[in-house]
């Protein structure tokens, strides 16, 4: 498969999760306020990570028409490289005045691992772009594409199962009436 290929794909995923969004959204909480911000920031991130990888998965072909095959994965990183501590610093700022901290208890191992793996791949992209140590390639660039549509599907997976939690706590609590 080509790299062009892989990136259609990953845009037809991407497309996929955006689909989801709207079936999470129809399976909102109704139990607090907090859960409710929470579903809400989940079907965000669901659809903006999505939104950003069909950005980024359409960037390299926009450029090869005009650049070599190694300034199309340069370009392409480093755009992303710019554009990604841009967005995952807004969904933190978001997070914290939504929830007044900048890591929540119950979502602080997957925040860390979203943290590290951020900058593990600005890394890389740093690195794609500047061509360092090797030839710019789509397999950095790749890393950076799949990221956010990781975290997306990370946001539905988590918000499928917390309305499943909070539908069989509220049968519950139907049931001791």
């Amino acid at each position: 498969m080509s790299p062009y290929e892989s990136l259609l794909t990953i845009a037809e995923i991407a497309i996929a999760v955006i689909g989801f969004a709207g079936i999470v959204s129809a399976l909102r909480p109704r139990t607090s306020r907090l859960a409710d911000a929470m579903h809400r920031l989940r079907v965000r991130l669901m659809i903006e990570g999505s939104a950003s990888v069909m950005a980024f998965a359409f960037l390299p072909f926009v450029l090869s028409g005009a650049l070599s095959n190694s300034q199309t994965w340069a370009i392409s990183s480093g755009v992303l490289a710019i554009a990604s501590p841009i967005h995952i610093g807004s969904v933190y700022v978001r997070q914290r005045r939504i929830f007044g901290s900048a890591l929540l208890r119950e979502t602080l191992l997957f925040d860390t691992f979203t943290i590290v793996s951020a900058l593990v791949v600005e890394g890389v992209l740093v690195l794609n772009c500047l061509g360092v140590l090797f030839e710019p390639q789509f397999s950095a660039y790749l890393l950076g594409v799949l990221l956010p549509l990781g975290v997306a599907v990370a946001m539905f997976v988590r918000a499928v199962f917390a309305s499943s939690t909070e539908l069989d706590a509220g049968a519950d609590s139907d049931e001791g009436r």
